[in-house]
C-alpha cells in the first residue's frame, strides 16, 4: 500500500495545496491511513502565520465534533460489557434529565442509541439563559441545567444533529463507568491506540506543536485568529486536539473491523461492533446521499460510498473518512475555514481508483481445496415449489450459500458442535441455522435454511418428507 500511496503522492499533495489557496486559507495539512495507521501526509501553508511555522504529522489542531466519534465508541464499549443498552432511555442514567422542560414528547423516548443517531429530537446546542452570548458548560455544571432544554421535534420524525445529546452521553458514561469522562477515554482508548497527543488540554510541549485558528477571511487578506475556547467545555461532542498522526491511528482501528477481531491489545472495540456503528442506518436526506450510523454517517456519491465525521469550531475545521471496502481512509485538518470533508472526498478519489486497479493486478492467491468433511455438502439446492437455486460452494477458503444472481449476496457459513448445522452470516439469514438432511443411504440430500426445506438438484425427483 505504501508504494501505492507514493505513486499517487504528487497529485494528492497538489490537491492539497489547491484547495488551500482556492480557500485561501492559512494552513491545511492532510494524510492517508489504513489499517496499519498513517502512511503518508502533506502540509501547505502554515500552522502559524506570525510565526511563520509549517504544520506537520503532529501538530495539534481542533477536531471539534469527530470527539463524537470518541465518545460514541465509549457507549458501545460499555454496552458490549452490558452495562448498558443501547435501546435504555437516557433517564434510566440520568433521573436530572427528568426535568427537561417544554417538551414535544416524553423523556422517555430519549434513547442512548437516538442520542447516538441524532434522531431524539433534542435541541441541537447545550441551553442557553442569555440571547447575547452562546453558552458553553463544563461537565460538572450540566446536570444543573437540564431543566433548560428541550425536546425540539418528536423522535425519529427527523434527523435532528445535537451537540447537546452528545454531551449528555458523556455524563452517561460517566455515571455508568463510575470514572470521570476524560479518564475513561484515555484509559480505555485513547492510550491502547497509542493516540497521545489527543487530548482536551495540551501540555507544555503540545501547546507548543498547536496550530492557530484564523477566522474566515473578511474583507481583506489580513487572518484574524479565532476566539479560543476554555478547557473543559465541549468535552464530549467537541473539546478533543489532535493530529494527522494520532488521527490516523484513529482511520486504522476503524479499518479493522472484521468481524473475527475480538476487543485486546490494539482493539478497542470488536470488530462486529465497528461494523455496526459503521452501518448506514437512518437516511439524512431526501436524495439518499446522507446516512446516520452509530456516531459515524455515511455519505454517497455515485456508486462510492464512505464513512467519516467533520468538526467545526472557531478557527479550524476537519474531517476523517474511510471506504470500508477500500481498507483506507483520509485525515484533513484544516486551521482556517474551508469544506474538510470536501477535501478529503477529493483525496479519496484520487487513492481509491488506484487501490482498485492495485488489487486487480494483485498475483492470484493459491487455491485451498475444501476440507474432505464438507466436500459432499457442495452443490446446488431448490425448494421444488419456487424459483431460485442456492448455492452451497467452497469460495476463498470458506463454506458460503449464495445464489446464481450475478451480485448475488454471499453468507458464509460458520461450524457448529454438529457437522450437519451451521450457522448463516449476514443479511435476513444472519445467526440462523442451515442443516444438512442424510437419506437412508447416506448420502446429503437436503437442507434446511433457516426454516424452508431443499433438495439437491440431482435429486430433485424425490418428495419431501
Amino acid at each position: 500500500m505504501d508504494d501505492l500511496i507514493a505513486s499517487v503522492a504528487p497529485t494528492l499533495q497538489a490537491r492539497i495545496g489547491a484547495f488551500r489557496r482556492k480557500n485561501r486559507m492559512p494552513g491545511a495539512v492532510a494524510g492517508i491511513a489504513t489499517a496499519d495507521g498513517l502512511r503518508w501526509w502533506h502540509a501547505s501553508g502554515f500552522a502559524d502565520i506570525e510565526a511563520a511555522r509549517r504544520a506537520d504529522q503532529r501538530t495539534l489542531h481542533r477536531v471539534a465534533s469527530i470527539t463524537k466519534t470518541v465518545t460514541a465508541t465509549a457507549v458501545l464499549q460499555l454496552r458490549d460489557e452490558g452495562r448498558l443498552r443501547l435501546d435504555d432511555p437516557v433517564v434510566r442514567h440520568l433521573p436530572e434529565l427528568e426535568r427537561l422542560g417544554g417538551s414535544d414528547g416524553s423523556v422517555d423516548q430519549v434513547t442512548v442509541r437516538r442520542l447516538l443517531m441524532h434522531t431524539s429530537g433534542l435541541q441541537g446546542e447545550v441551553p442557553w439563559q442569555d440571547a447575547e452570548r452562546f453558552w458553553m458548560y463544563t461537565t460538572d455544571e450540566l446536570p444543573g441545567v437540564l431543566h433548560l432544554g428541550t425536546i425540539s421535534t418528536p423522535p425519529e420524525v427527523d434527523h435532528k444533529y445535537s451537540n447537546f445529546g452528545f454531551e449528555l452521553l458523556g455524563l452517561v458514561v460517566e455515571r455508568v463507568s463510575g470514572r470521570d469522562f476524560v479518564d475513561y477515554i484515555r484509559a480505555e482508548i485513547l492510550d491502547p491506540l497509542g493516540m497521545h497527543d489527543t487530548t482536551w488540554t495540551p501540555d507544555a510541549d503540545q501547546s507548543a506543536r498547536r496550530a492557530v485558528g484564523y477566522d474566515a477571511r473578511a474583507h481583506d487578506d489580513t487572518p484574524r485568529r479565532a476566539r479560543d475556547i476554555d478547557p473543559g467545555k465541549f468535552l464530549a461532542d467537541g473539546g478533543l486536539w489532535s493530529t494527522v498522526e494520532d488521527l490516523g491511528a484513529w482511520l486504522g482501528q476503524q479499518l479493522r473491523s472484521d468481524p473475527a477481531a475480538e476487543r485486546g491489545t490494539g482493539q478497542v472495540l470488536a470488530g462486529r461492533t465497528l461494523a455496526e456503528m459503521h452501518r448506514p442506518t437512518w437516511v439524512a436526506d431526501e436524495k439518499w446521499t446522507e446516512a446516520q450510523g452509530l456516531g459515524w454517517y455515511g455519505s454517497r456519491k455515485g456508486e462510492r460510498i464512505l464513512v467519516g465525521h467533520s468538526g467545526s469550531l472557531w478557527g479550524f475545521r476537519s474531517n476523517i473518512a474511510f471506504s470500508v471496502r477500500g481498507k483506507v481512509g483520509a485525515v484533513v485538518l484544516l486551521n482556517g475555514m474551508g469544506d474538510a470533508a470536501a477535501l478529503g472526498r477529493e483525496l479519496l478519489e484520487v487513492v481509491l481508483p488506484a487501490v482498485e486497479e492495485a488489487r486487480d493486478r494483485e498475483d492470484v492467491a493459491p487455491f485451498v481445496p475444501a476440507p474432505e468433511a464438507f466436500r459432499e455438502l457442495l452443490g446446488v439446492y431448490r425448494d421444488p415449489t419456487a424459483e431460485g437455486d442456492t448455492l452451497i460452494e467452497w469460495r476463498d477458503g470458506k463454506l458460503v450459500m449464495t445464489d446464481k444472481e450475478p451480485d448475488a449476496e454471499v453468507h458464509e457459513l460458520a461450524a457448529t458442535g454438529d457437522p450437519l448445522v451451521f450457522t448463516m452470516r449476514g443479511g435476513r439469514p444472519g445467526g440462523e441455522p442451515l442443516v444438512f438432511l442424510r437419506d437412508g443411504d447416506g448420502r446429503i440430500t437436503r437442507c434446511n435454511v433457516g426454516g424452508y426445506p431443499l433438495v439437491r438438484v440431482d435429486l430433485l425427483r424425490d418428495p419431501i418428507e
